[in-house]
C-alpha cells in the first residue's frame, strides 16, 4: 500500500464569520476519504464529517459538488 500524495486535494472558503474546508485524502488504511469541516471563525471547535469512498473519482465528485455549493452560497476561496 502506498499513499498517492499528488492526488490529495484541499480547499478552504470564508464568508463573513464562517469558514468551510474540504479535502480529499487517504486514511491510514489507504482508503480515499472526503473530510469536510465548518463553523464560525471565532469558535474553538466546529463540526466535521468524514466520508469513506470506494474510489478516488467518487471523492473528487463530492469535492467538486462542495466547491459548487460554496460558490453558490457566496463563499470565497482563501
Amino acid at each position: 500500500m502506498g499513499y498517492q500524495l499528488d492526488k490529495w486535494k484541499r480547499q478552504d472558503w470564508r464568508k463573513n464569520s464562517k469558514h468551510y474546508s474540504c479535502e480529499v485524502r487517504q486514511n491510514l488504511f489507504g482508503q480515499w476519504v472526503v473530510l469536510r469541516r465548518w463553523g464560525r471563525m471565532s469558535a474553538m471547535h466546529g463540526q466535521c464529517i468524514e466520508v469513506v469512498c470506494d474510489r478516488y473519482e467518487e471523492g473528487l465528485a463530492i469535492f467538486e459538488a462542495v466547491e459548487k455549493r460554496r460558490a453558490k452560497r457566496g463563499y470565497t476561496a482563501w
